[in-house]
């Protein structure tokens, strides 16, 4: 009997070990901080362990496993793939890869082992779901000439509720740091460049049909997508996050107030007006409301002077903090303002574009759109289409039908299309649109 090692018992772990433990053949174990998560995971299966841990019993287990899924913080990815390498233990990533698996390539193919990242989501399916296609263009001799991809997760409508229309399925230190980074597109064969403290104000509306109107984003480097998939001659490449509309004033506002600062501040006696004050260099002697809005240029009554009342950054309650950085208060916030409730759903979108040009003059426009809603009382949206992916690479992994060494992204044939087609099984669907034009 084969043995997975989950590291990690957050938010995306549950759907990733039920679908594992489906296989008669498979012993899951999974270790977490929390040993209570830990079980939640497993639920109490015949072949499922749960561990709290434990720094040497998990260099063990590492040892002991035929594969390792390591859905911990991307800050620890160094500290799991170096101990897979000692222990020649195949390894998947659900993130992007980080510099510090970069760097392991060389010994991990000496090792002879599989790093296998960006096999979730997004990324992830948005990589199998956008090569499946690009393949099926080369094969009829096509070319893409313009491709875009967005996606986003967010509270189905109904969820909705409060004024910034969002709740978190991930980590609020995440979804600030994604909102600096800067972004690199092509538009018309020319490179387009935005730096990470101007990204909000880059921002467009888009219509999803069925889904409605969102805010959309520059996505970090879209430009690393030519090479990985292999579209040389590709005129126009985006990628983009979705949000509802209201979100990226908000966090353009909260970054212009420093509230992305990383330093740690004494917040010993302070109250959440108090940083407020002091971040934006002003005092109580003036009245906040018209202070703010003459410190980022906004009218009183605007939607993000409202937002930042709402969220109680302008309230007299003390900051749950001696020391903390205005990043970290921030997060803190978010988090308890911007939960889901138990039954409510969340939602994730999904959708790629692509122009296509053939040598007779006739050309394609193809639409490739992802949209799944959470589960009441279950799983979210966010944790299957983050987890599943997850699962059935470990599955196709483990039965070394992709053996492939090194690190690997999951936009090989032998990957993408059994994950694609058993994806669809569990009912994750990209509903393909072609217009064609002579």
């Amino acid at each position: 009997m084969k043995k997975v090692l989950v590291l990690g018992a957050g938010r995306v772990s549950r759907p990733c070990v039920q679908h594992l433990l489906k296989e008669g053949d498979l012993q899951v174990v999974v270790v977490d901080q929390s040993l209570e998560n830990a079980r939640q995971a497993v639920t109490g299966h015949s072949r499922g362990e749960a561990h709290a841990l434990d720094i040497k019993e998990t260099d063990s287990l590492i040892e002991q496993s035929d594969l390792v899924i390591s859905l911990l913080p991307s800050f620890l990815e160094g500290q799991v793939i170096k101990k897979c390498i000692e222990h020649k233990t195949s390894v998947i990533f659900p993130n992007y890869i980080s510099s510090a698996i970069k760097e392991q390539d060389s010994k991990a193919k000496e090792a002879g082992i599989t790093v296998l990242s960006e096999v979730g989501l997004d990324p992830g399916i948005d990589h199998m779901s956008a090569v499946k296609i690009i393949d099926e263009v080369k094969a009829r001799g096509g070319q893409v000439v313009r491709f875009a991809s967005w996606c986003g997760g967010l509270p189905a409508p109904e969820a909705a509720t409060e004024p910034v229309r969002y709740k978190f399925s991930w980590s609020p230190e995440g979804a600030i740091s994604a909102s600096e980074r800067p972004a690199q597109f092509l538009t018309e064969g020319k490179e387009i460049n935005i730096p990470g403290s101007e990204l909000m104000q880059n921002y467009a509306l888009m219509q999803v049909t069925g889904c409605g109107w969102f805010e959309e984003y520059p996505n970090s480097d879209s430009l690393a997508y030519i090479d990985i998939y292999d579209i040389p001659g590709v005129k126009d490449i985006y990628r983009g996050t979705l949000r509802y509309p209201g979100w990226c004033e908000l966090i353009a506002g909260l970054r212009r107030m420093n509230f992305f600062d990383t330093e740690p501040e004494n917040m010993q006696n302070s109250s959440y007006l108090d940083l407020v004050l002091k971040k934006i260099g002003s005092s109580k002697n003036r009245a906040i409301v018209p202070e703010l809005a003459e410190y980022l240029g906004v009218q009183e009554y605007s939607l993000v002077i409202k937002n930042i009342q709402w969220l109680g950054l302008l309230d007299e309650s003390p900051v749950p903090f001696e020391l903390a950085s205005a990043k970290e208060v921030l997060a803190d916030l978010l988090l308890k303002k911007l939960k889901f409730e138990a039954d409510e759903r969340d939602l994730v979108v999904m959708r790629h574009e692509f122009e296509i040009e053939y040598l007779d003059g006739a050309s394609d426009h193809i639409t490739s759109t992802l949209v799944e809603y959470g589960q009441p009382g279950g799983d979210s949206a966010m944790a299957r289409t983050t987890g599943l992916p997850v699962a059935i690479a470990a599955k196709l992994l483990v039965r070394e039908e992709f053996n492939e060494t090194g690190i690997q992204l999951p936009v090989d044939q032998r990957l993408y299309k059994p994950a694609l087609e058993e994806l669809e099984e569990q009912g994750i669907v990209l509903e393909e649109v072609h217009t064609k034009k002579t």
